[in-house]
This record gives C-alpha cells, sequence and structure tokens, in this order.
C-alpha cells in the first residue's frame, strides 16, 4: 500500500520507506504525483496544460514517476494512480467531511475534528503553483464550510 500526504508537503509512505522530495525524480513527477492524487485520472494534455509544460515533457516525467511510485497507471491515455494501491489523505478528509454534513453538531464534532486533524498544515505546502494555491484555497473553505455549524471546531 502507498500512503500519499498531500497535506504539508508532499510524501508518500510505502513499507516502512518515507518518499519525499528528490525521491520522486524532481519537482515536475512530484508536481504530476499531486495532481493524480488530488484530480484523479488526467489526460497528458490535461496534466502539461495545468503544469504549462510540453506534453513530452509530461509524458517523459511520468517515466520518471513510474520508476519511483509503480503505482501510476496508463490507460486508454489517461494517468492514474492505482486506487487498489493508494490511500491518500485528501480523499480521507473528503469522506471526513462528507460524512459530518447534514449531521448536529454533536454527530459531526468527531469527522470534522478527524478532518481538521489531517488538515493540520496547509495543503501542498511547498508548492507555490496556481493550480496548487487553488486547491489549498478550495480545501481550507471545505473546512471551513463544513466547520461552520459546528462550536466544536476551530478553523
Amino acid at each position: 500500500m502507498f500512503d500519499i500526504q498531500l497535506f504539508g508537503r508532499v510524501e508518500v509512505r510505502t513499507r516502512g520507506i518515507l518518499l519525499v522530495g528528490p525521491d520522486f525524480g524532481g519537482d515536475r513527477p512530484r508536481h504530476l504525483l499531486a495532481l493524480l492524487a488530488l484530480r484523479g485520472p488526467q489526460s497528458t494534455a490535461e496534466l502539461a496544460e495545468t503544469l504549462e509544460e510540453k506534453k513530452k515533457d509530461v509524458e517523459s516525467d511520468m517515466s520518471v514517476l513510474r520508476a519511483a511510485i509503480p503505482v501510476v497507471r496508463h490507460h486508454r491515455g489517461r494517468w492514474s494512480l492505482d486506487p487498489d494501491q493508494v490511500r491518500v489523505d485528501v480523499h480521507r478528509f473528503d469522506e471526513l467531511i462528507a460524512a459530518a454534513e447534514g449531521r448536529s453538531a454533536d454527530r459531526a464534532a468527531k469527522p470534522l475534528t478527524a478532518a481538521a486533524f489531517l488538515a493540520t498544515r496547509p495543503l501542498l505546502e511547498d508548492e507555490d503553483a496556481p493550480w496548487a494555491a487553488e486547491a489549498r484555497a478550495e480545501y481550507r473553505a471545505k473546512l471551513v464550510m463544513a466547520s461552520a455549524g459546528s462550536s466544536t471546531i476551530t478553523v
């Protein structure tokens, strides 16, 4: 199992090994991993547009990333992470926020507290790109909106 952390700096844990920074083969492969973990399956063209890179550079960087993280898949023109082998903290955050929706403050407190704990550090805190800043703002807003009805969570 590969546990991918996007809150804080991008990290991957697998079988007692921690992968960070240069372990992904550079900044661009790390950005590609973050985008796949955050947004799900993407075409080479979509990734190139988001990163403002050439498609051939994205394909080259994907080869580097696949060497470091063997759960990266390419099928029918789309890149993805193998869902049977990957857990992403952002997905868990989304599940917890969804579990709190529509509940009373007392019943929402536990999942909101867990979501707030996951989001202790900013999403993609080491990334300055516009796509990362947008994602950071989106996830901060999700937590604030979900917490608005509960007096037990301070954001």
